[in-house]
């Protein structure tokens, strides 16, 4: 999300997204609601900016538990339920964290939102069974999101240890492993169960392969697989889009466009494969656990 201070979110597409779903899929996206509410606000409002008063005006939004989208499905409508209450926890029981962020000049950069996710993920992470969390709240499911969420959008200017001068390199380099013998053995692994299910094909004795999913959907896949490997712990830490595309390519041929291909390993793409079963990627992001299961 880019919001300049001369631009408003357009009204009709904030409706669309409020009314299908979209900006309660996960805690990155209600975050985005936030900020896009709070952008409006900010930039058009003629009262004086107050954030308090913003703020209380939200969570007044969220007290009202009987709009839950009844036009959706149990699913979707039980998902829906799940980000509105982590929300609603939040600005009840730890709302310093949204006011230090409103409070930022930055405060719709991927930077700031990012440092903000990682509050909010470091706070809930030491919720423990006695505290005084909401009873409807999965505080299990909503820790390992949340810990997913910090692998898949963390922004180019936070990445820790990954310098421009170490853009290059093996794949096999990136993943986790006390040696480089244990890498090369868990990305020997990889490739082989990626043979074994027809993901790709040996070229040639070069240690390259072509990639054999190249039909509608075919980059979704391998952008599915890269957030699983990040998710299961298999990679050792977060890159930029660019980066993963640049790996990939190192032993991977495919007939994907180049830009499009980097597209799919950007922050706001991955973080969509944090979804339920009805969204439109899950079978995308459920083929790629089930496949690496065993790796």
């Amino acid at each position: 999300m880019n919001l300049h201070s001369n631009f408003r979110y357009p009204f009709f597409k904030y409706l669309l997204e409020e009314f299908s779903g979209v900006f309660h899929e996960s805690d990155f996206t209600s975050l985005n609601r936030l900020l896009i509410l709070y952008h409006n606000h900010f930039s058009f409002s003629v009262n004086p900016n107050n954030v308090t008063d913003f703020l209380d005006s939200y969570e007044r939004g969220y007290s009202d538990r009987e709009q839950f989208y009844w036009w959706f499905g149990k699913s979707k409508r039980h998902r829906i339920r799940q980000v509105k209450y982590r929300t609603a926890f939040i600005l009840r029981h730890n709302r310093a964290i949204f006011e230090r962020l409103l409070s930022r000049k930055d405060y719709a950069s991927p930077e700031a939102t990012y440092e903000a996710l990682v509050q909010i993920s470091d706070w809930v992470h030491n919720l423990g069974s006695k505290e005084e969390t909401d009873s409807l709240i999965d505080l299990d499911s909503w820790k390992g999101e949340l810990a997913s969420l910090q692998h898949a959008i963390t922004p180019v200017g936070v990445l820790k240890n990954v310098t421009r001068s170490q853009m290059t390199g093996h794949f096999y380099e990136h993943f986790a492993g006390t040696d480089v013998s244990t890498k090369r053995d868990k990305f020997s692994r990889l490739k082989d169960i990626l043979v074994e299910h027809q993901w790709i094909v040996p070229v040639d004795a070069s240690d390259t392969y072509r990639y054999f999913k190249q039909s509608k959907g075919g980059r979704l896949y391998i952008a599915a697989l890269y957030y699983a490997l990040l998710e299961k712990g298999h990679i050792e830490k977060t890159l930029d889009a660019p980066h993963v595309a640049t790996l990939f390519n190192s032993w991977l041929v495919h007939d994907f466009e180049q830009s499009s291909f980097v597209k799919a390993f950007q922050a706001e793409e991955l973080a969509q494969f944090n979804c339920t079963e009805k969204h439109v990627r899950y079978k995308y992001i459920e083929e790629a656990r089930l496949l690496i299961l065993n790796l």
